[in-house]
Parts: C-alpha cells; structure tokens; sequence
C-alpha cells in the first residue's frame, strides 16, 4: 500500500457486568507493545471511565509516544445519552484525560460512530469543549450507525470542529468501512487493497481497531445496545487479528490524526452545516 494510513486504537470496556473479567489492561498493553515493535506510533481514542480506571494504560501510550484522544466519558452510543448531561460529562471526562495524559486532548470519536442526523446536537458541543478535531460519523448506510451522503474527505462542521469521516469503499455494491473492526477481521486483505487503490488524494485514511479484537481468550457474554448477531460477530476472527494488523502495520503511517489536524489550512476545508446536509434536515 503505497498512500498513507494513519492508525487509531479505541481503548474501551464492553463488560456488561462488573462480573465479568476486566481484560481491557492487559490486552490494551499487548497492543500498545505490539506498536512499539512495529514502530508505529497512533491516535489512542479512551474512554473517560476506562481511563480513571487504568490510567497507568495511559501513561504507558504517552511514553510510546502516541496521541490521546477521547472516546466518550462511557462507551454509550450517542442517542442513548442525556443532551442535557452530556456537555458537562464530556468536559469532565476531557479534563481528566489530559491530567492523566499530560497533553492537550483535541481529537473526539464517538462510541460506535454514533454522530448521526439524530444526534447531530453533539457537534456545537465539540466545538465549545474545545476539541479541534472528531473522528465519529461513517458516510455510509450502515446497519448500525450511519450517515449517508457526507463527504468522504475531511470536512469542517459549520461553526465547529475538523471531521475525520471513516474511510469507506464501495464492494459489490455495498459501501464498507474497509479499514477497521471488523472488517478488518473478516474479510480478505484484497479488499483492503482495493480499497486504498480507489481512494481519492482528498481522502484521510486511517484504521481502527479495538484492544478486546486481539482477544481470543475472552469469555463470550451478550455486548449492550447491539443485536445477537452484531454480538457474536465481534468475537469471530479474533486469533488471526495480530497476524493480519502486522502485515498491515509494515505499510502504515506514524502521522496521527492531531498532526494531520495541525496542518490543515481550515479556509481550504469544505464546510458541512448539519442541519441541511444530507439526512440532516430538521
């Protein structure tokens, strides 16, 4: 793969019940140790509670040199959440991240892509509690979270932040998030190929992936706010997930998102009103 790809890690618990085992460290560890072998250095996305919970994960990834980003202060989809709350809960959990951290947080991904026309009252949120840049929408119909008929490349939102959207391609008619998840897991790498061949000079394009993917030893339980399938689907392909990111890591980029962000002439970037963008009409 000859374009750039900038990698990001999303640093999450799923546990449904605190009864389950809390694997998000050690498995987070692993991966950032694999980065390190790799000489890769990535956006790490964390979610608030996870990191007052392990902040020595943290601290690790910023001695690695990564960016932070946040992930929500829970790993809660957008819709699900309290608007009137969530400003407040996301400015906390950004203050304790970059205590934590030591650097300043700019950069913002929704849980599960979850920027949607429904949920389009976050963006002035992200702009007032000083983020420069998200991560969150997938441009595409999706069976989960989607928001067809936005710009592939980076866009600003009217009156906020730079958007990084989620790399998509277009295979046998349908249009995928081919760079990540599990995607990435489950299908071939032609179709990665492929997909970084088609892309456009405009487009960012990074991967993402999650700690719990490089887990084949993880107990099964029933994940919240997905379906069975979407469930059971996040624990297939989990043994082959470190061999396929390091044949994939040998070709990827060490420019995070924040440094892609920091040199962006913002006069240059197409501007995106949500409430006349596709899907997003009151």
């Amino acid at each position: 793969m000859l374009k750039n790809i900038s990698v990001t890690l999303d640093v999450e618990d799923l546990r449904p019940a605190d009864h389950f085992e809390d694997r998000s460290k050690l498995m987070t560890e692993k991966v950032l140790n694999l980065f390190a072998e790799m000489k890769i250095r990535a956006t790490i996305f964390v979610v608030g509670d996870v990191a007052k919970k392990h902040p020595e994960v943290i601290k690790k990834a910023v001695k690695d040199g990564h960016e932070i980003g946040l992930h929500s202060h829970k790993h809660i989809p957008l819709q699900l959440l309290n608007p009137g709350n969530f400003e407040q809960e996301l400015s906390d959990a950004k203050t304790l991240l970059q205590e934590i951290s030591g650097q300043q947080i700019n950069g913002f991904r929704a849980p599960t892509m979850s920027l949607t026309p429904e949920t389009k009252w976050v963006i002035p949120i992200m702009q007032r509690v000083g983020f420069t840049y998200s991560s969150s929408v997938l441009p595409a119909k999706n069976p989960l979270y989607g928001w067809d008929g936005l710009p592939t490349h980076p866009f600003r939102w009217f009156n906020s932040v730079i958007e990084f959207p989620c790399p998509v391609t277009n295979i046998l008619g349908f249009t995928i998030p081919y760079l990540g998840g599990a995607y990435f897991r489950l299908f071939p790498s032609i179709i990665r190929k492929i997909g970084v061949r088609r892309s456009s000079n405009k487009e960012v394009l990074w991967t993402y992936c999650h700690p719990w993917e490089f887990d084949p030893n993880e107990s099964y339980y029933q994940l919240e706010n997905v379906g069975r399938a979407t469930s059971r689907i996040a624990w297939i392909g989990r043994k082959k997930m470190e061999g396929k990111m390091r044949v994939f890591l040998k070709d990827a980029s060490s420019e995070t998102l924040g440094d892609i962000a920091s040199t962006m002439n913002l006069s240059k970037l197409q501007i995106v009103d949500p409430e006349f963008s596709p899907l997003g009409k009151k």
